[in-house]
């Protein structure tokens, strides 16, 4: 394992180029040490192989939604979204049809996304407490939803206890919990080069036990698992230890990775020991292509949608039957949907139709479901414009709105037409629409849990993309055209029979259909279809 390690550490060293000198951790307030409930004791080594269990059912076909703690809902008038506004939001999430809901870091930490973590066993005081997560989790619970936590492994703040106390200092009881590029312990490897966020040393079993501690302590206080933030980088060693005790803890805990990579083959790997899900970044790519440019992804009707197809085949081949693919088209970390779409009302209704179809669960990023704006920004604000306040209010003001973030060039302002308020009671707002369609979802065995086949089909022009899904005797065709122009859409083998098969969008009823047989469909530019079998037909 020694040999192993330098190695692994040897080709960091050098894929990071040369060494700099790093300035010391900035002095901060005094924390209390981060003091573990139970000591600390060497994980086990690690085997590749498990013994066999299933990814927990109840995420099969999870609608997920991402909240930026601080951007949510304040409980206390502080401006700052806490534990306590989530749960006073609880209701309004489940309306809209969330099963679990994902938070971002809640730890004390320096920085406003919190990923550079200072304490894993506190909450950040402004969040709220550990009491305050406990309760989150049994309100949750009780309306049967899930709680996720982020669980930021790969790297710690440089202002955590333990790192002050091992840079600089050889002898340290941490010194081995980093990896230093030098003897003096003065540079040290940092997450994409921020010093900000040094590198944990996951070949130290002590470090493996922390974390793992940091997991078992969480889960106790009724979590139900976690997305593991940035899993490209710790080694597969780790995360196969780290499920190993989560699942020893909770069998149905579930562990979501995070694996920024566009190639299906990059992500396949790490399913059958490591994770039960993992976010679908190929897909991600597909739909909305660069996350720090707009327009130029399949859903601004800019790429073939044939590269789906592709994209879907590999899935099938190289993923595991029960592995999860969490689908989504945006989050904190990349410009909002609505951006991307130029605020284009088909097509944002073309894009929940879409993600609300697929299989498997998905993932929604608040303030997706009323359009909120948002792209990275300039110094020093950078993603924070991607994570701008929840707009609860027409006017930006009211119970619970945080205002933590409020420069004069955000892009969600008051009056814009984009905000709860003034979308809750227009049935055709984009919000009601993402309440139509979840329930949609919920009430439909085919989209809730069917299979999923791609169709073929052949069209005017290019644009046209379809599946079919097929659960307890019912049957839904779903056919998209991500083209601007309206297109003649033609199955060569339609999957059911009906004498008026009737879109589930709309309620709009379509000529009569033969199984095994083609059939044309023409749709208006930018626009879905689902079509469904009638009972009894």
């Amino acid at each position: 394992m020694c040999g192993i390690r330098w190695s692994f550490i040897v080709l960091l060293i050098l894929v990071k180029g040369a060494c700099r000198p790093i300035a010391p951790p900035v002095p901060s307030p005094a924390l209390p040490t981060p003091v573990p409930t139970e000591t600390i004791r060497p994980a086990p080594t690690p085997t590749f192989t498990l013994p066999p269990y299933t990814t927990p059912a109840w995420f099969r076909s999870a609608v997920l939604y991402e909240i930026f703690l601080r951007s949510f809902y304040d409980s206390d008038g502080d401006g700052v979204g806490d534990l306590r506004g989530i749960i006073a939001r609880l209701d309004n999430l489940q309306s809209l049809g969330v099963t679990a809901i994902w938070l971002t870091p809640i730890h004390p930490s320096p920085s406003d996304h919190g990923y550079d973590v200072m304490d894993y066993f506190h909450v950040r005081p402004e969040y709220g407490t550990v009491e305050d997560v406990r309760a989150l989790a049994e309100a949750a619970h009780a309306r049967g939803m899930r709680v996720l936590l982020d669980f930021v492994s790969s790297h710690l703040s440089n202002q955590h206890p333990y790192f002050r106390d091992a840079f600089g200092n050889p002898a340290s009881r941490y010194s081995d919990w980093f990896i230093w590029q030098n003897e003096a312990h003065t540079r040290y490897l940092s997450f994409d080069g921020v010093l900000a966020m040094p590198r944990f040393n996951h070949y130290n079993p002590e470090v493996v036990a922390y974390l793992t501690q940091v997991a078992r302590f969480w889960l106790g206080q009724g979590i139900d698992g976690f997305r593991v933030d940035n899993a490209t980088f710790p080694p597969k060693a780790f995360f196969v230890a780290l499920r190993r005790e989560v699942k020893a803890v909770n069998p149905d805990a579930l562990l979501l990775g995070e694996f920024w990579v566009r190639s299906v083959s990059r992500l396949a790997p790490a399913f059958p020991d490591q994770f039960d899900a993992l976010f679908d970044f190929p897909l991600y790519h597909i739909m909305l292509g660069d996350p720090n440019r707009n327009g130029d992804g399949v859903l601004s009707g800019q790429s073939d949608p044939v590269l789906l197809s592709t994209l879907f085949r590999e899935e099938a081949q190289l993923f595991p039957p029960q592995s999860l693919a969490v689908r989504f088209l945006s989050n904190h970390d990349t410009n909002r949907l609505a951006t991307e779409l130029n605020r284009d009302p088909a097509r944002l209704r073309l894009a929940a139709a879409f993600l609300t179809a697929l299989p498997g669960p998905i993932m929604i990023y608040y303030g997706e479901e009323i359009g909120m704006l948002g792209q990275k920004g300039g110094p020093p604000a950078w993603d924070n414009y991607r994570r701008e306040p929840m707009d609860w209010y027409a006017s930006g003001e009211g119970p619970g709105q945080t205002t933590w973030f409020r420069p004069p060039d955000r892009w969600n302002l008051p009056g814009d037409g984009i905000s709860v308020e003034e979308e809750e009671q227009d049935p055709s707002s984009l919000l009601n629409t993402y309440r139509r369609l979840l329930r949609l979802r919920a009430e439909t065995p085919a989209l809730r849990e069917g299979d999923f086949t791609v169709l073929e089909l052949t069209a005017s022009a290019p644009g046209a993309w379809g599946f079919v899904r097929r659960a307890a005797g019912q049957t839904v065709v779903a056919l998209f055209n991500f083209s601007d122009q309206p297109l003649s859409v033609t199955l060569s083998a339609f999957p059911f029979t009906a004498s008026a098969p009737q879109d589930l969008l709309n309620g709009r009823a379509f000529p009569p259909t033969q199984a095994g047989q083609p059939y044309a469909i023409s749709m208006p530019g930018a626009s879905a279809v689902w079509l469904v079998s009638p009972p009894g037909e």
